[in-house]
């Protein structure tokens, strides 16, 4: 059997420290529908005799018997053998990055390991989860065609979502990769857009998620990000869904 594994999260960094932070608790209902599906989390077991293992995994969904659905970590068949059993306890960590943004954390036990077809983790659905605020301002939806711009290349992405102190960007899993604490300004370049000219937002990668059909980055702007921010937002008007760009 290999030795437990403590995988560096390099998909799912987050700037500050949310233990910093005060935690609040809801309803597993209301915290399970913050958690996107394909979201990463990360996962601590601890077997009966206190041994623990750290790992990542993708989370899939919920099902109607009161259970938490995720994939099947990528580690050792010796190791998911052993640490992942019937009745052992997994303490989970999943990130959401809608609105303020918020770190959920619960406490499960695993129900079945299933390897056929499709491999699957069955997990306990607890009654209440923890969720810790990471934002102090509120991050609107947008949907912003841009272009991001790092090491001399630029790249098509899109922002998703916009907040005085940062935002979210996504671009194609295939394009080049960024990394955290890498240096990156966002061009904005809508269609049919005729108003002014829209200043670059600047600011460094503080985290990132893969999925199949993005890579997911989020930025905390500098200070001149900050003020270019402000321009930004003040040529956004709310359409009935989200925030869009004024032509005026």
């Amino acid at each position: 059997m290999n030795a437990p594994l403590k995988k560096p999260l390099e998909h799912n960094q987050a700037l500050q420290d949310p233990r910093n932070r005060t935690g609040t608790t809801i309803n597993s209902t209301d915290a399970l529908s913050m958690i996107e599906h394909g979201s990463e989390l990360t996962l601590n077991v601890s077997t009966p005799v206190g041994t623990k293992f750290i790992t990542t995994s993708k989370f899939i969904g919920t099902h109607s018997d009161n259970c938490i659905l995720i994939e099947v970590p990528e580690v050792s068949s010796d190791d998911l053998r052993f640490f992942f059993q019937e009745g052992f306890w997994i303490t989970a960590r999943a990130y959401c990055l809608r609105g303020e943004g918020a770190l959920i954390h619960f406490r499960s036990q695993i129900h079945h390991t299933i390897g056929e077809p499709f491999p699957i983790i069955v997990l306990s659905t607890p009654s209440t989860m923890q969720v810790t605020q990471l934002r102090k301002e509120t991050r609107y939806e947008v949907n912003l065609s841009s272009r991001v711009i790092f090491d001399d290349q630029r790249m098509n992405c899109e922002i998703r979502d916009l907040s005085k102190s940062g935002c979210r960007f996504v671009t194609s899993p295939t394009s080049r990769p960024i990394q955290v604490a890498d240096r990156v300004s966002l061009e904005i370049t809508p269609e049919n857009y005729n108003g002014p000219l829209i200043p670059l937002l600047r600011g460094i990668v503080c985290n990132l998620q893969r999925s199949t059909h993005y890579a997911r980055y989020g930025v905390e702007f500098d200070d001149i990000g900050k003020v270019n921010v402000k321009n930004l937002l003040s040529k956004l008007k709310f359409d009935g869904i989200k925030l869009r760009l004024r032509n005026t």
